[in-house]
């Protein structure tokens, strides 16, 4: 089956080692958190400021999730034979989002997605699907294994100012390297003018605005 849609994608933000920022948190709340909380925190916090949608849908992805808190779950109960409940209790792959969720008074759904090396295209799909008249999507992928990564954007069906015209269509363009993040952030940054999906599921294209 072939389609094809349109959505608008706003108020993009990215971090990495370099610029991951969470000093808006109190002192007491940044000691506690994961690089991948922090990342995710980061560009959420960024993106759902600068977008007008302050009751948004939520999706987040992230391939590893809290991958850190898990291993020190393991040691310590190999080691102690119990484990922190608090580490216990934010290791769940959507911590971050219940968190993120609970600072800014949002009540609607979220989600929380793995899916490999597609972890990121699965969670803009699954954005995409989310999206309708009645709700935005605000959208987070972030990952800590081996590097710090993260994205975050608004998802509309609705053009507004700055927003980049995407066309969603599948199986129609080859994937061009196995590195999704790199491939979405320069397809945001207008160095290419389409992003597919690392399985070659479904693929974007810049529209004419």
């Amino acid at each position: 089956m072939n389609f094809e849609k349109v959505f608008y994608i706003s108020n993009i933000n990215f971090a990495d080692e370099s610029n991951v920022d969470v000093s808006f948190l109190p002192a007491m709340a940044r000691r506690k958190l994961s690089s991948v909380d922090k990342a995710a925190l980061c560009v959420m916090n960024s993106t759902f400021n600068q977008s007008e949608c302050k009751e948004p849908l939520i999706i987040f992805s992230s391939q590893y999730g809290e991958l850190d808190r898990l291993d020190k779950i393991i040691s310590q109960y190999q080691e102690d034979n119990e484990v922190s409940p608090f580490t216990f209790s934010t290791s769940v792959h959507n911590s971050i989002v219940g968190q993120f969720s609970l600072l800014n008074g949002i009540k609607k759904s979220y989600n929380a997605l793995a899916s490999g090396d597609n972890s990121l295209s699965i969670g803009l799909l699954e954005s995409f699907m989310s999206a309708s008249d009645e709700n935005d999507v605000l959208y987070c992928y972030a990952d800590a294994y081996k590097e710090i990564k993260a994205c975050a954007l608004c998802v509309s069906l609705k053009p507004s100012d700055g927003a980049i015209k995407v066309l969603l269509k599948q199986n129609d363009c080859e994937k061009t390297s196995a590195n999704e993040f790199l491939d979405f952030k320069g397809f945001c940054e207008n160095k290419v003018n389409s992003f597919a999906s690392y399985d070659g599921l479904f693929s974007v294209f810049r529209g004419e605005s």
